[in-house]
């Protein structure tokens, strides 16, 4: 299935079963060392949003890493 049809269906259920005040972002990504796998995504979110969502994320996961320090 191709990475659009299964991140629609992934999305229609999504937003089937959550609360109406809740929006998502689905990251889905096949794992192996091929270069050209690649991540895909899809989102109700707006894009500021979800970007915003996915930083406090990220700061909350590698509060305790180095690499973590410069974002903000």
């Amino acid at each position: 299935m191709a990475d659009k049809q299964y991140l629609q269906l992934a999305a229609q259920t999504l937003e089937m079963i959550l609360p109406d005040n809740h929006r998502f972002i689905l990251l889905a990504f096949p794992f192996g060392g091929n270069p050209d796998n690649r991540l895909a995504y899809v989102s109700n979110a707006k894009r500021e949003d979800a970007i915003n969502a996915i930083k406090e994320w990220l700061l909350k996961a590698g509060a305790a890493e180095d690499w973590m320090q410069h974002i903000k």
